[in-house]
């Protein structure tokens, strides 16, 4: 029964090193010649997965900020509501007719309920105006 001897580590390394070293897949691929299939530990995984076909990436669409067109419109109602009655809530008139324009400036807003925000703020302002000169000169009365 003779048994032979594994060769040493050294052996090995000598009969490796007299052959080239082989070509990493990341060489053949810069190379242009055909990869053998072999999956590179970096690879990505729908490539990994399915073949060829790699999925691009995209960003996240951005969440686009909240609207201020629906409040502007709101207050702009609060105020013309308001100034039907009394004169005082004028500021709330200025109030709508600011965020109106703010919205208006604003590309994702929307432009049809902002012109109408500012109008009816504008209207609010008007209202409330007229009933300011009109009590201005009772309060000199009495």
């Amino acid at each position: 029964m003779s048994e032979t001897t594994p060769p040493s580590r050294r052996a090995r390394k000598a009969s490796e090193g007299a052959a080239p070293p082989a070509p990493t897949a990341a060489e053949q691929i810069a190379a242009g010649d055909d990869f053998d299939g072999e999956r590179l530990p970096t690879a990505q995984l729908e490539r990994a997965a399915f073949g060829e076909h790699v999925i691009p990436w995209s960003p996240p669409e951005p969440v686009a900020p909240p609207s201020v067109a629906p409040w502007a419109l709101a207050v702009a109602i609060v105020a013309l509501i308001a100034s039907l009655f009394a004169g005082v809530l004028l500021p709330l008139g200025v109030i709508a007719i600011v965020m109106s324009i703010i919205s208006l400036r604003r590309a994702h807003d929307s432009r049809r309920v902002a012109i109408w925000a500012l109008a009816l703020a504008v209207l609010s302002v008007v209202f409330s105006a007229g009933w300011l000169l009109w009590a201005l000169p009772q309060l000199s009365t009495v």
